[in-house]
C-alpha cells in the first residue's frame, strides 16, 4: 500500500483531519508523526510551498514520490471567494480548496476534465466590459513557491509605472489577509476599466465581471484568459476554456474527505 503524509497544519480551520480521511479512502497508508521519505507511489500533502515546506518538498520529489500543494480554492459556489467563505464559522462540505501536483495557482499540473464542474459552480460570464475609469492593481501576499513569490515592492512600482502608461487613474486594492475585507473586492471592481495582479485570486473575479485582467506573473490558474497589448487597448481573449479548467484544479472539502479528489488527481492512488 503506498505511503501518504499530510502536514495540513492542524489550524487554522481544522482541515488535517478531512484531507488524512480522503487519502485512507482513495488507497493510501496515512504515516503519523515521521519525516517524510519519498519513493514511487508515495504522496506528501503540504499547504502552499514556501518556507520550510519548500525544502521538504523537493526533497521528496528527488526520492521520487509526488507532492500535493493544497491550498484555497479559486472560486466558491454562486461566485463567492473560498477564503472567507469558511468566517467565521469555519469549513463546510461545499467550502472549496485548491489541489495539484507540484505547486498551486498555475505553477503544478492536475487533470483537466469537461465543463460540468465549473457550470456546477453556477456563475455568470458577464460579457467584456466596453468602458471604465481605473485601473485596479490587486496583489497577492508575497510569499509561495521561492523564486515565484510576488516581489513585495511589485504593487507600488507597477502602479507607478501604469501611471505613465495611462491617463485613467490607478488604484492599489491592498491584499486583506486572512480576514474578509471591509470593502467587497465587487465594489472595486465596479467601474473598473482593467485588473492588474500577479496571481491574485481576484483576477478571477475579474474575468467573471468582464473586466480584461493583465497578469505579470508568467503563471496564473487562469493564464489563457489573460489580456495582453497596452493597458488602454487590451486583447479580449475567450474566459470559458481557462475558467473550466480552473474548476478541476479546486475540490469541495466533502470531495476531498471522500477520497474523489485524490482519486482524480492521482489515478494510480492505492496501486503501489
Amino acid at each position: 500500500m503506498p505511503r501518504a503524509w499530510n502536514l495540513i497544519r492542524e489550524a487554522p480551520w481544522y482541515r488535517r483531519a478531512a484531507f488524512s480521511d480522503g487519502l485512507r479512502a482513495a488507497g493510501f497508508r496515512v504515516v503519523e508523526g515521521a519525516s517524510p521519505v519519498g519513493a514511487a507511489g508515495d504522496v506528501l500533502v503540504i499547504w502552499n510551498r514556501y518556507g520550510g515546506m519548500h525544502g521538504i518538498a523537493t526533497r521528496f520529489e528527488a526520492e521520487g514520490g509526488t507532492v500535493v500543494v493544497a491550498e484555497n480554492g479559486y472560486l466558491g459556489a454562486g461566485g463567492t471567494s473560498p477564503k472567507f467563505d469558511v468566517h467565521p464559522g469555519g469549513p463546510k462540505g461545499h467550502h472549496y480548496y485548491a489541489l495539484a501536483i507540484g505547486g498551486h495557482n498555475g505553477q503544478g499540473s492536475w487533470p483537466d476534465g469537461g465543463p460540468e464542474r465549473f457550470a456546477a459552480l453556477g456563475v455568470d460570464v458577464a460579457p467584456w466590459r466596453a468602458d471604465g475609469g481605473h485601473v485596479l492593481v490587486c496583489p497577492n501576499r508575497p510569499f509561495g513557491y521561492p523564486g515565484r513569490a510576488m516581489p513585495d515592492d511589485w504593487a507600488d512600482r507597477t502602479a507607478e509605472r501604469l501611471r505613465r502608461e495611462t491617463s485613467r487613474e490607478v488604484r492599489i486594492r491592498r491584499h486583506p489577509g486572512n480576514d474578509a475585507p471591509a470593502r467587497p473586492l465587487s465594489a472595486d471592481l465596479e467601474g473598473a476599466w482593467a485588473v492588474v495582479i500577479w496571481t491574485s485570486g481576484a483576477g478571477v473575479h475579474a474575468l467573471l465581471a468582464g473586466v480584461p485582467v493583465f497578469c505579470a506573473s508568467a503563471w496564473w490558474v487562469c493564464k489563457a484568459a489573460t489580456s495582453t497589448g497596452p493597458i488602454d487597448a487590451p486583447t479580449l481573449p475567450d474566459r470559458l476554456p481557462a475558467l473550466r479548467r480552473m474548476a478541476w484544479a479546486q475540490w469541495r472539502l466533502d470531495e476531498i474527505q471522500s477520497g474523489a479528489a485524490f482519486a482524480s488527481l492521482l489515478p494510480a492512488a492505492g496501486q503501489g
